[in-house]
Formats: C-alpha cells, structure tokens, sequence
C-alpha cells in the first residue's frame, strides 16, 4: 500500500452522509424493496442488492461469532426479480472450530431469484512473510477525482456515487481504469450500512468494468465471489480491473476490491451475452 493513499484518507469528499432511505423495509418476514431499487436493465430488483442481503446474513452470523471474519461471499444470480418483496433466510451447513459455511437464500412468491454462500474463518496469529501483494493500482482516492461521475441510462440514474479512475481507452470501455463507489443508501430501514455489506454491493461492478468494450456492456453477470483477505473498512469501495477471458458469448471478468487502506481482496464473475446495455435490451435473460 503506498504512502499515498493514506495521505489521502482526510480528503475523502464528499462528506460522509447516507441517505435516510433505504433499499428495503421489513415488513414482517419480507424485505419490501423502494422503487429506487431497480436495475438498468429495466425494471426489476438490481442484482446487487443480492449481495447485499448474502452480506447482511454473513454479518449477522459474524455477530454471534465474533472471533469469525468473511473470507468468501457467493453470490448467484437465477433470473431478473421482479421489483416485490423478498424472503431471506440462512442456515448453518458447517460450524466447525476454524470454519463456518453459511447458504443464504433469497426469494419471492414465485420462487427462487438468488442464493449465496458465506465462508468464515477464524481469526489466527499471522504467519510470517513476505507474501505476493495484490497488482499495484495508484487510483487517488474519491477526494481527488473530484464530483461524482454520472452513471445514468435512460430512464435509470444510479442510486449511489462513483468515481471513474483515469479516462476511457480503447478497449475494455468506459470503466477500463477501474472506478470508486461508495453507496448513499442504507440495505434495510433503521440498519446501519456496513463495510461487509458495501463490498457486497460494490462487487456486482466487477462485470461492467471488467466484460465492458468501448461499444458498451454487453455481458449479463450470472454470479459473483468475493475473496477478502482481511476485514473492509470505511464507506468507499474501489474496483480493479484485473482481467477479461471471452469467447462464444461466455465471459469471465476478475478484479482487485479496495478500500480507502489499500486492497482487501478479489472479486470474479461469471457472464453470459445480452444485448447491448443501452439499446433496445430491456430485460435481462439470464435463462
């Protein structure tokens, strides 16, 4: 981690504030989502907010066993939800002395829309290194990239702030530098947003900026796993780009996740082809 991005953590602009409104409110044993809650795809339940629902279960169970972190979130995607209530509910499929597995489903009256998989690990003296650090990436931090960028489709205007890092090359498009975020919205009314649940959101990024070209996104996320290797802090996610493999309509895309300290892990995602994100797509089909 360079010396640079501490230096930079008292510039972090603009100043911290989430948005009273949240994604979603409980009502009884359903999560009903705001209408802010939808996808540029159209209008159903942004992908994301899966993830952000598999963190808050990761982080619920964190609670109860606090000598646990999170080192991995599964995130599948099924199909596009409608914009309806959801149920979640975990359940404890090992909980051994070193090694808690965690499912978490995610549904609606008309079935399954999602599932995820927590793993956590039990904290432990550090082995001694030195071991290979992350890719290097010398992205200034939010407070010197200046206003938040606009990320708006048609008809959708993102409801978070991003910061694109350096200007859109020739390949991989707009986002090929990479790009900061950092959500306005708390996931559930009355809850605290926490840094678990922020790389949860966040990492749904990981297929526009790794499977986008300069003709726009035109792959569909399937899935996402997160690796952390230690605990996120703070209110801004960065995301890397570290690498896109494609070929018959079948993309997989990873990058590096940040925080305002330097990488905490690495995120990879599964895509398959959907029209260009922009024309005249609507719907995602995730089959």
């Amino acid at each position: 981690m360079s010396t640079d991005r501490l230096d930079q953590t008292s510039e972090q602009s603009p100043a911290e504030a989430t948005s009273a409104a949240a994604f979603f409110r409980a009502d009884g044993d359903q999560l009903v989502p705001a209408e802010f809650a939808t996808s540029p795809w159209g209008p159903v339940l942004h992908g994301r907010l899966i993830g952000g629902l598999v963190a808050r279960a990761a982080g619920q169970a964190l609670a109860e066993r606090p000598e646990l972190v999170c080192s991995r979130l599964t995130v599948d995607l099924f199909r596009a939800a409608a914009l309806a209530p959801v149920r979640v509910s975990a359940r404890s499929v090992r909980a051994g002395r070193r090694i808690t597995v965690l499912d978490v489903t995610i549904e609606q009256d008309d079935g399954l829309v999602g599932q995820g998989r927590a793993v956590l690990l039990r904290r432990s003296e550090q082995p001694a290194g030195p071991h290979r650090p992350a890719p290097v990436w010398d992205a200034p931090l939010p407070g010197r990239l200046g206003p938040a960028l606009s990320l708006a489709h048609p008809g959708w205007t993102p409801p978070w702030e991003a910061w694109r890092v350096g200007t859109p090359g020739d390949t991989g498009g707009p986002l090929a530098g990479g790009v900061w975020m950092r959500d306005i919205h708390p996931l559930v009314d009355g809850e605290p947003l926490t840094p678990l649940e922020r790389v949860g959101m966040a990492a749904d990024m990981v297929s526009p900026v790794s499977n986008a070209s300069p003709q726009g996104l035109s792959f569909i996320n399937a899935d996402y796993t997160i690796y952390l290797g230690r605990e996120p802090e703070g209110e801004f996610v960065g995301v890397q780009p570290a690498g896109h493999v494609s070929a018959l309509g079948v993309a997989a895309g990873q990058c590096v996740l940040h925080d305002s300290r330097g990488a905490v892990g690495f995120a990879g995602t599964a895509a398959v082809a959907n029209p260009t994100l922009g024309s005249q797509a609507g719907r995602p089909d995730r089959g």
